[in-house]
């Protein structure tokens, strides 16, 4: 603790009011997607990728014993988990089998840092530092996973499988990462993410019934 109230609550506290409004995101289009039966042009891919970001996370601030960082993950890791159950049993195969693999990586990966966390790290800075890394590398994935959408955006000239909500939250995400002592290349992921997707947004027409 610093003893400066704007780094040590004001500012962790306005990530964990971006972090959670961020995974909250998607939830109304998934939510009428369930109701019309049809994920439409809702692109599922990043829900999977969101469990484990999560997770990498929720361990990051349980050791570090930061409820800034634990109580958006942990609530994340519920909403990514619904949406993705939701996502999945709407989806096409193609969508699916993408989908059963993240979920199956995630459920073989973490475990495996989990052990390696108990029994291999030295020190409690070592464990930290594995799910901080763990974190920051799936923020990467997490992130780019919305552009896997963006070559179909410009073959369709549609920009319907954008999540405006998701694409704006990116923004403040970056801004909270950028404010880290030492600010790394995650905090450029979102950025690009949502200057992607604005720029797609107002280039392309907007149709799309799960859209908010």
């Amino acid at each position: 603790m610093s003893g400066n109230v704007l780094l040590d609550t004001v500012t962790p506290a306005l990530g964990a009011v971006v972090s959670t409004a961020m995974y909250l995101s998607p939830l109304k289009a998934v939510l009428r997607a369930s109701r019309e039966k049809s994920l439409g042009e809702l692109n599922p891919l990043p829900f999977g990728v969101t469990i484990a970001n999560c997770i990498a996370w929720l361990s990051y601030g349980l050791l570090k014993h930061d409820p800034f960082v634990t109580a958006p993950n942990a609530a994340g890791v519920l909403i990514a988990v619904f949406m993705t159950l939701t996502a999945f049993g709407l989806a096409d195969e193609e969508a699916r089998h993408k989908m059963r693999f993240v979920c199956c990586l995630t459920a073989g990966v973490m475990p495996l840092l989990g052990v390696f966390t108990a029994f291999g790290a030295k020190d409690a800075e070592m464990q930290k530092g594995v799910w901080g890394l763990a974190g920051n590398v799936i923020c990467l994935i997490y992130y780019a996973a919305p552009l896997s959408t963006m070559w179909e955006v410009i073959r369709t000239r549609n920009s319907a499988s954008i999540l405006v909500p998701l694409t704006m939250t990116s923004y403040g995400v970056s801004g909270m990462m950028a404010m880290e002592p030492l600010p790394n290349l995650s905090s450029l992921i979102p950025e690009l993410s949502g200057t992607s997707g604005l720029f797609f947004l107002s280039t392309f027409a907007h149709h799309q019934p799960n859209q908010l």
